[in-house]
């Protein structure tokens, strides 16, 4: 099986990953947890400090990725839950979000991206997508924020994960209220499958 966790920054993607990894261990089961962007091939954060054209920073994630895939399948091939703490979805909403203000839409923005996924395309059995207001995003981040990280681009961003709610099939948590209470919501939902 293999979950990803997605949402903006400060929704708690992190944390939660940490405590299904925890759960489902309890549980006996093998879990392979991971994290994009990776350091696979170079570190990707670092270049995102850099002052990149967005087609740019779309080759990179997606280049990042081809990569990080062939460690999934690997993991999945070798009978582990994998947790992924962002994927495809990340890249879909970030990057969408920029390249809607180029495209004029975001529909095709969407398809750009997923065109460009879908060679090497491997998607997640399940999509959590941790819904939270930005501001309440914002407030949770207590390491020096990074310059993406600000209300107005995190709220086209969340708009984009809203779109693509329903598109690819997410489980939308509500991340609004304390970790707990999102990662039982999590569990309710684990706990039927």
């Amino acid at each position: 099986m293999f979950i990803s966790l997605e949402g903006i920054d400060g929704s708690g993607k992190s944390s939660i990953s940490k405590m299904l990894e925890d759960y489902l261990k309890s549980k006996n089961l093998k879990v392979f947890l991971t994290e994009e962007p990776t350091k696979e091939i170079f570190d990707v954060k670092s270049l995102m400090e850099m002052n990149l054209d967005v087609y740019t920073r779309i080759f990179i994630f997606m280049a990042d990725r081809v990569e990080h895939i062939k460690k999934i399948k690997r993991a999945i091939e070798e009978g582990y839950v994998v947790i992924s703490d962002r994927y495809v979805d990340s890249t879909f909403a970030y990057q969408g979000a920029v390249l809607k203000s180029i495209l004029k839409d975001m529909e095709k923005a969407y398809q750009y991206l997923d065109c460009i996924y879908n060679p090497f395309r491997y998607d997640p059995d399940i999509i959590f997508y941790l819904d939270v207001d930005p501001k309440t995003g914002i407030s949770r981040i207590k390491r020096k924020r990074e310059f993406f990280e600000d209300i107005e681009f995190l709220n086209d961003v969340r708009n984009f994960y809203l779109f693509l709610s329903v598109k690819r099939k997410y489980v939308k948590i509500d991340s609004n209220g304390s970790l707990e209470y999102s990662f039982k919501n999590i569990l309710k939902y684990m706990e039927k499958i």
